[in-house]
């Protein structure tokens, strides 16, 4: 199959389909750590975090400066994943409502708000801030985070078709698993996983050959499945059938 998901942006031959649920996706509030704000891609008027569009957004971090003018409140924000990031929360200047107090520096924060760019310097501007009310929050947004991407990346790979490796998407926080959300299971990698559930599920005689596993696995390397395929033999997983390229699996039928 194809790319269902262009990174041209709508005007992209991705098919309606691909549209409804790449603007239903980023209508989502989705947790990020700043990194991954400074590091995302801005097509248009829109941004990516490899290849999943967000728009609102949120930020856990420590306020390490405010200043307040008469229409909106800066601040600094700093989760320790990058520099601090700019976030400008707009007053009503009618009201003196919450919104109008100062969040002193020193308070750990959580941000909701829309990523913006300008002259190439990108910020949030804030609909709401948060104090948090204990330091176990901080966590769970990372694992938030960690949680969200590892969806949204599945749903992504899932109807693409096109598996990548999230080691170069400047998304860190996800571990070395793949695009797979699956963690290690019985000692083995995840690319041994899966090159070991693909021999199983190959119910030829032959079983299955390392020319099928490449391409099967297009986010694997010819070497990558190579060394799995040794491992797994070593291991007493899987064992040669007619020839050295041929494996097939001792759990098989």
């Amino acid at each position: 199959g194809g790319y269902t998901q262009s990174p041209g942006g709508f005007g992209s031959p991705a098919g309606a389909q691909g549209e409804k649920k790449q603007r239903s996706r980023s209508q989502n509030i989705v947790p990020c750590t700043v990194s991954q704000l400074l590091a995302a891609e801005q097509v248009d008027e829109t941004f990516r975090i490899c290849d999943v569009e967000i728009s609102q957004v949120t930020v856990v971090g420590i306020v390490r400066h405010a200043e307040k003018a008469p229409t909106n409140i800066l601040y600094k924000v700093d989760d320790m994943t990058a520099a601090p990031m700019d976030v400008r929360q707009w007053v009503d200047t009618d009201e003196a409502g919450g919104e109008n107090v100062v969040v002193p520096p020193g308070t750990y924060v959580k941000v909701a708000g829309h990523l913006r760019s300008f002259q190439n310097k990108k910020s949030l501007v804030a609909f709401r801030i948060m104090p948090l009310e204990n330091t176990n929050e901080f966590t769970t947004h990372m694992l938030e985070i960690v949680n969200a991407h590892m969806i949204l990346r599945k749903n992504l790979t899932s109807a693409s078709r096109v598996p990548q490796s999230l080691s170069s998407t400047g998304i860190s926080d996800m571990g070395g698993y793949g695009g797979g959300g699956s963690l290690p299971v019985n000692g083995l990698t995840v690319q041994q996983s899966q090159v070991l559930n693909l021999i199983k599920s190959c119910h030829s005689p032959e079983g299955m050959s390392l020319q099928d596993l490449k391409l099967e696995l297009h986010s694997m390397s010819a070497s990558t499945i190579k060394q799995a395929v040794e491992f797994l033999s070593s291991e007493g997983h899987i064992y040669s059938t007619v020839d050295d390229d041929h494996y097939k699996s001792t759990d098989a039928d």
